[in-house]
């Protein structure tokens, strides 16, 4: 019976010790993520910047292509009634 009280004593000596080690090491996560986020931060809002210079490029190259096709269009008109000029 002595045994089995020192056994629970040693049981929970360890516990704590484990429990101590746990709260250190979440500390120091805790620590290690305010410092990354501290370090990513800025370059999340260079990653935002330059995803909204892509799709201010990417309409502007839209804009382009409906502009060729407008045009595109226009010539072909153009083309159909020289065409049809031509033959009278």
């Amino acid at each position: 019976m002595d045994y089995l009280q020192e056994d629970v004593d040693t049981m929970q000596n360890e516990l704590q010790l484990w429990r101590s080690e746990s709260r250190q090491h979440a500390q120091a996560l805790r620590r290690e993520q305010s410092i990354t986020d501290g370090a990513v931060e800025p370059l999340r809002a260079e990653l935002a910047e330059l995803e909204q210079l892509i799709r201010d490029q990417q309409d502007r190259i839209c804009a382009v292509k409906a502009t060729i096709l407008k045009n595109e269009e226009k010539i072909q008109k153009m083309v159909y009634g020289l065409n049809l000029s031509s033959r009278r």
